[in-house]
């Protein structure tokens, strides 16, 4: 790598080439000679900034004869952001050439990934394959490429990086670096400290003329390193103009102006409460004019008066930050009705809550591109004595106040079970359309030992399951239609007591999270050693939905309960209702310093209740997947024609 005086040369270099060679700044170079493949892009074909105009000012950043020395790019999803990356690059390695770069993610196996997927691809697609040259001209057998090492006819190279290997990178002097996906990071590398200032480090002998570029999706704000780069710099905001008024606007989510009127996006709904796409519109924050998608084109265009304006000043000389939101999102890649979509799935309009506190954090991170903070990490008591109703008992089915309040009669029951060596938690609950959930009994089973098969305790289980009646006001009757039994402890035993059934009884296992190779779902069946079918539930998905129904107040003069709501009978205990309060939702950083986010229970707190609503949550959705996927054969849970069948069922 260079020494001191061989750096010093360089700079002298990379100073003098602005003379000596034809001055083209980096996007229009790009324009000139970069093609993108249809494997690498929804628009092939040359590439043209007139697409996505506000990506040319940053990748004009890394020019150098441009004063600019860092770039902090805090972006949602679907805005260009890689080829914008790339962008630079190609410009470093092909117009340049003598600079030393380094491209950084999370770990170092991803980043030779990026570098021999897309990074060479680009380089090859673009005409300039034979740009990749040995520095050692004496060896015809080395190519200038390897995993670790790219090099260029221009003595300049690029290294691939993992902020997990940072305390590796000292040897290295780097004049040009590019830290991708920030926040996904560790915090710290060994006793080395934080990544993202030991790869800083690496540019020091370059300081006058580097080129650090930072770009991510933020995610938890309390420790977001792309959030802190970007108030670090000028903070610029992507301005457009109205097309009615001419107002300049950074295009935001929702607000209310001096005059009291709403701006931001706004949609209508069918009748069946359905998104209608096309009626999705951004309103103008001083006129309050509409634009659609179609107007993207336009609204994005510098040539009508787009452009980035800066609205802080910036800690440092020559950084500066971006804030890009997937309301940006250049039209044929995500619409605006998209983003609607995925706020809806979110957040209750109607109550003016979160509904769902994992997708509202995703909508958070990856559609505002705003670092996400914590709603609450625990229920309160005051909380959930709100959900006692005076209408019903331990043991009764409120159907004409379910009716009146939560969309229907009770529909089903659902029994859920905790397993622990001297007795089962056993909790009933009663079910209403939209999943409004209703306490019906909830007892202990005991015994000195519940592990054998043998423990009269799964007798009175049985009894329940198979003999229960519970009668209604109204003349309607139910058994209980599902059970789930916890078999994380007494795995065995409760296999052989679901066993018995050929259907409605189940093992289930809660997980925190997903396993590594799994993707991403609330449940998914699994298979016991005796062929049994079971189901394994995302416990902690669950728990921030449930956390936000328990947290908000419902009242019985404010219409009709919002979906998932929950409702206890005035004689529940304050302490049974207590073990619903009793976790804690803290913070959980890993080996590689990631920090996520979990529910943890102090101490031998009792928390069954809340563990069997839980499961009972889960067993509605298992129920509607086995009803719909299973029974109807359709592609996925269609919830209006779950409720239709289970109302159908009630009345037959």
């Amino acid at each position: 790598m260079p020494s001191a005086i061989g750096a010093a040369w360089l700079i002298g270099e990379v100073e003098a080439l602005t003379d000596e060679i034809e001055r083209v700044c980096p996007s229009l170079f790009n324009e000139e000679f970069r093609y993108l493949p249809e494997s690498v892009s929804s628009m092939p074909g040359p590439l043209s900034f007139d697409i996505n105009p506000f990506m040319r000012e940053i990748v004009d950043c890394v020019d150098m004869a441009s004063p600019v020395r860092e770039v902090n790019l805090m972006k949602g999803v679907q805005i260009t952001y890689t080829t914008a990356l790339e962008s630079m690059l190609l410009y470093l390695i092909a117009h340049v050439g003598t600079v030393p770069c380094m491209y950084m993610t999370a770990d170092k196996e991803l980043a030779q990934a990026r570098v021999e997927n897309n990074i060479i691809p680009m380089i090859n697609e673009s005409g300039f394959s034979d740009k990749i040259r040995s520095s050692d001209v004496t060896n015809k057998r080395k190519t200038g490429k390897t995993a670790h090492h790219i090099q260029w006819e221009k003595g300049g190279y690029l290294v691939p990086f993992g902020a997990k290997n940072a305390d590796k990178m000292r040897s290295y002097s780097i004049l040009a670096l590019f830290k991708d996906e920030l926040d996904a990071w560790p915090d710290v590398v060994g006793k080395d400290g934080d990544p993202d200032a030991l790869s800083d480090a690496r540019c020091s002998a370059y300081y006058e003329t580097r080129k650090i570029f930072r770009g991510s999706t933020p995610l938890i704000k309390q420790n977001s390193k792309i959030y802190k780069s970007y108030l670090r710099g000028d903070q610029r905001k992507y301005f457009v103009k109205c097309l009615h008024c001419g107002h300049a606007q950074a295009l935001r989510w929702s607000g209310t102006n001096d005059k009291g009127a709403a701006y931001g996006f706004a949609w209508d709904l069918d009748e069946d409460g359905i998104l209608i796409p096309d009626s999705v519109r951004y309103l103008c924050e001083q006129c309050g004019g509409p634009h659609y998608e179609h107007d993207k084109t336009t609204l994005f265009d510098p040539d009508h008066g787009a452009e980035w304006v800066p609205t802080a000043k910036a800690k440092e000389p020559n950084v500066r930050s971006y804030h890009l939101p997937a309301l940006y999102s250049p039209l044929g890649m995500q619409p605006w009705y998209k983003c609607v979509s995925l706020y809806l799935e979110a957040w209750d309009v109607d109550q003016n809550r979160v509904k769902d506190v994992t997708k509202y954090q995703v909508f958070y991170n990856n559609i505002l591109a705003e670092p996400f903070t914590i709603l609450g990490s625990r229920v309160t008591k005051r909380a959930v004595s709100s959900h006692k109703r005076p209408s019903y008992r331990m043991g009764q089915i409120p159907n004409d106040y379910a009716d009146r309040y939560s969309g229907s009669k009770i529909l089903f029951l659902t029994c859920t079970v905790d397993v622990h060596r001297d007795n089962l938690a056993v909790a009933v609950f009663g079910w209403t359309v939209n999943a409004n959930c209703y306490l019906v009994d909830y007892w202990r089973f005991e015994d000195e030992n519940c592990e054998t098969i043998d423990s009269p305790v799964w007798d009175q289980l049985r009894d329940l399951i198979e003999n229960r009646v519970y009668s209604a006001g109204d003349g309607h009757e139910y058994n209980i239609m599902i059970t789930g039994i916890d078999a994380g402890y007494c795995a065995g035993t409760v296999s052989r007591f679901c066993s018995d059934y050929e259907s409605g009884v189940f093992p289930i296992i809660g997980r925190e999270s997903p396993g590594r190779k799994q993707r991403i779902q609330e449940f998914y069946p699994y298979k016991t050693q005796s062929g049994l079918t079971g189901f394994k539930i995302w416990v902690d998905h669950y728990k921030d939905r449930l956390s936000s129904v328990l947290r908000r107040e419902w009242h019985e003069d404010g219409g009709p309960q919002p979906e998932w709501h929950f409702n206890a009978p005035i004689d529940v205990t304050d302490k049974q209702l207590e073990e619903l309060t009793k976790e804690i939702r803290r913070e959980r950083v890993n080996e590689l310093g990631i920090v996520t986010y979990e529910w943890y229970r102090p101490g031998n707190a009792r928390n069954e209740l809340w563990d069997l609503l839980v499961y009972g949550h889960a067993l509605v959705e298992v129920l509607a997947w086995q009803v719909c996927v299973q029974y109807y054969e359709l592609d996925q849970i269609d919830w209006p024609k779950f409720w239709e069948y289970l109302r159908n069922y009630l009345q037959g």
